[in-house]
């Protein structure tokens, strides 16, 4: 296994369940931020965002269209550039549960989900300044798996987003 992608470990996924499941109220969280995002250009299938996320789109989905502010499950794979595969949501046996804006992922995750729909698919091209920038990340027996400026690939799929 290799890092996750998460900024800040803890009780995210716990909470996150219950919130989603609708099983308690939000709890206190640092403000949640939005991101404006428009589309910069597009090259054959590929969409350029203003912050420089660039996009496949895969199947579109259905229903309510995920936001910022707005916790939603989505099953994930991250790989390097030159394809090295990095982790997977199916390594934790879950989806992975977050609300886009809070910043407890990467910036290029977090922004790619925005706009997708329940059993949507979609890869990301995050550069590197949307993902850990200059910082390389380490596993717990200390090898690199994520050089420093690097740019990551995730395929993904929205499992369910809350009302």
């Amino acid at each position: 296994m290799a890092t996750r992608m998460i900024r800040q470990p803890g009780l995210l996924l716990i909470s996150s369940v219950l919130v989603l499941s609708g099983c308690i109220d939000p709890i206190e969280s640092p403000p949640c931020t939005a991101t404006t995002l428009t589309q910069a250009s597009l090259s054959g299938d590929t969409i350029t965002l203003n912050t420089g996320l660039r996009y496949i789109e895969g199947a579109p989905g259905e229903g309510r269209a995920a936001e910022f502010c707005r916790s939603l499950a989505t099953h994930y794979t991250g790989y390097l550039l030159d394809g090295t595969r990095l982790e997977s949501s199916h390594d934790f046996d879950q989806p992975l549960i977050f609300t886009p804006g809070l910043g407890d992922l990467i910036d290029g995750f977090e922004q790619g989900v925005i706009g997708m729909r329940t059993a949507g698919s979609r890869r990301l091209i995050v550069p590197p300044h949307l993902a850990y920038g200059a910082q390389e990340q380490r596993n717990s027996a200390g090898e690199i798996v994520v050089p420093a400026n690097s740019t990551l690939v995730y395929d993904l799929e929205i499992v369910a987003i809350s009302q």
